[in-house]
């Protein structure tokens, strides 16, 4: 059972790339069965950072993401989830 809002996430979930990271490393995403704007600024590993610094506006993808303790609407993510179901889902640019 997924856990989430303000405790976080324990399962992915599906979100979709509105704005693709900037110069200081964050990338903002939507999460529609949420109705929420999360910002996310920190990755697990770099590869997973560099894989979400090429995903285009509009890509949607599963994710697992965490809240940062002591920041408001700041998330950290795990690697993205690649085998679900998401619809649209994106795939890093050349």
């Amino acid at each position: 059972m997924s856990q989430s809002g303000v405790f976080g996430t324990t399962e992915p979930v599906v979100a979709t790339v509105t704005r693709p990271m900037n110069d200081h490393g964050t990338l903002t995403v939507e999460v529609a069965a949420e109705h929420s704007t999360r910002h996310i600024v920190e990755y697990d590993t770099g590869t997973v950072e560099r894989t979400l610094a090429a995903m285009p506006e509009g890509s949607t993808l599963r994710l697992v993401m965490t809240p940062i303790e002591g920041r408001a609407n700041v998330w950290s993510v795990a690697a993205p989830d690649f085998r679900g179901d998401a619809p649209n889902r994106g795939r890093p640019r050349d």
